[in-house]
């Protein structure tokens, strides 16, 4: 299955993340068939979309998540994309990944950031560099104002957009910002 027919069996937000997705892609330019970190699974839509793209994904958010955006059936998505032998479930805290240095080719925080303790993101955000591998990428997808908005009717206590540049903690990092559909996209690759 393409994006295309996913959109049709995922919906119109599936397509929104695809679009976002795209663009963090085309600045990465990761090698076909990489094994790639999404943090924060949710419903799924990113993981999916990664692995549409050819990648091997792990995906996973901490097991004490009981908030309204873990422990969603992201299985079944994958299943009806045709990805599910793509997609690996790991449950972990972002703060402490128990993966191995330079393990993946990217990491991604799909609408994440912002719901991680403020006083543990400087620790999220070097986690996620050590567990990088050289010449790869990590990239945080923020909402804009507009998804924000959009967000809040649904969820008036939704937290306010993180700032990934605060969280860096002086890290020697290259910063690609990008403006997506509904999402800010920064992409950080090791200077």
């Amino acid at each position: 299955m393409d994006v295309t027919e996913a959109i049709a069996h995922l919906g119109p937000m599936f397509e929104a993340i695809a679009a976002d997705g795209r663009q963090a892609l085309e600045q990465l330019r990761l090698p076909a068939g990489a094994e790639v970190l999404d943090v924060g699974t949710g419903v799924g839509n990113f993981a999916v979309f990664l692995a549409l793209q050819g990648f091997d994904v792990l995906t996973g958010e901490p097991e004490t998540d009981t908030t309204r955006y873990a422990r969603k059936d992201w299985a079944t998505r994958a299943s009806a994309a045709g990805v599910a032998d793509r997609v690996r479930f790991e449950p972990f805290d972002a703060s402490r990944m128990p993966f191995a240095d330079a393990r993946f080719a990217a990491v991604f925080f799909f609408g994440v950031l912002h719901h991680v303790d403020a006083a543990d993101r400087e620790r999220v955000f070097a986690e996620a560099l050590r567990v990088v591998k050289p010449g790869g990428g990590v990239v945080f997808f923020e909402p804009t104002q507009e998804t924000l908005a959009q967000i809040w009717t649904n969820d008036p206590d939704h937290p306010l957009p993180a700032d990934p540049s605060a969280c860096a903690g002086g890290a020697k990092v290259r910063e690609t910002k990008l403006r997506g559909r509904r999402m800010d996209i920064y992409v950080y690759q090791p200077a």
